[in-house]
């Protein structure tokens, strides 16, 4: 009996060694290796900016304010087209400790180096765009660097439409769902070119209080990314929203229009409830 138990840990031993020798043969799939790789990228401290954002003296009213802190990046020089990296605060205190870097890169395939513009926005109605008494600041340094002060010392002002660029109109509510509107409901108002579903908005506006009927506007003031043009035609989806939040959620009530700048008589009916 103990000869055959040695018997069996010598084949344990010797199956193990060869399961091993397996192991280490076995050449690891190509798309293992790739999400290693992409790992390590991540986790290099040359592939990240950190530091931390703080109010200037001339806006430091405004950090009391409820609000929702933006940092984007872009390569230096860039200011048009979607941002390199972005991040999304709330509940927070300033001054504030950030971390940007390659894990927050919005398109596969860019990589986080070079010389990078860092914006903090200070947002007051928590949507990507900046809107009139938003607070901002910027900088440019390289990518690695750390100990980077961004100060939010510009207050951001309005802008008036051109005439040509604005589509107005009045947005009703279907009786039928007037009973399902949720008290301080807010009213979003998004715009992409005609056929475009997804991706980020042409122009966004964000309203709160509204009656209804509502008068509106969207033009090129609303526009979301520095340089795009509000022309063409363009799909007009107005939303009331239950919980504020950009996102679309069980209970909002919405509906759309196609309609061109210079479009003075626009109705949107909301008349679809999500979720029914």
């Amino acid at each position: 009996m103990k000869q055959l138990a040695i018997f069996a840990l010598i084949i344990c031993f010797f199956s193990g060694l060869s399961c091993n020798r397996e192991l280490k043969e076995h050449p690891i799939p190509p798309q293992v290796k790739k999400q290693m790789d992409a790992r390590k990228k991540i986790n290099d401290l040359a592939q990240f900016i950190s530091g931390t954002i703080e109010f200037d003296s001339s806006t430091a009213s405004k950090a009391s304010n409820q609000g929702t802190l933006f940092i984007i990046a872009r390569p230096e020089g860039a200011s048009n087209g979607p941002p390199l990296a972005v991040k999304r605060h709330s509940l927070i205190k300033f001054p504030f400790a950030f971390k940007i870097g390659q894990e927050n890169v919005m398109v596969e395939g860019n990589t986080f180096e070079g010389n990078i513009t860092v914006t903090a926005r200070w947002d007051l109605d928590g949507t990507p765009k900046a809107s009139p008494a938003d607070v901002d600041g910027s900088i440019t340094v390289a990518s690695g660097s750390t100990d980077v002060k961004v100060v939010l010392n510009n207050v951001i002002e309005a802008q008036k439409d051109s005439g040509e660029k604005t589509v107005s109109g009045v947005i009703r509510v279907d009786p039928r769902l007037v009973s399902q509107i949720h008290e301080g409901a807010s009213l979003f108002l998004i715009a992409r070119s005609e056929g475009k579903l997804k991706g980020i908005p042409l122009a966004v506006k964000k309203l709160q209080g509204v009656s209804f009927p509502h008068s509106f506007s969207l033009g090129q003031a609303d526009v979301m990314l520095p340089g795009a043009l509000f022309e063409g035609s363009v799909t007009i989806f107005a939303r009331l929203d239950g919980d504020g939040d950009a996102a679309p959620a069980l209970g909002d009530i919405d509906g759309s229009a196609v309609a061109s700048p210079g479009d003075q008589h626009v109705e949107i009916i909301l008349n679809h409830l999500i979720g029914s």
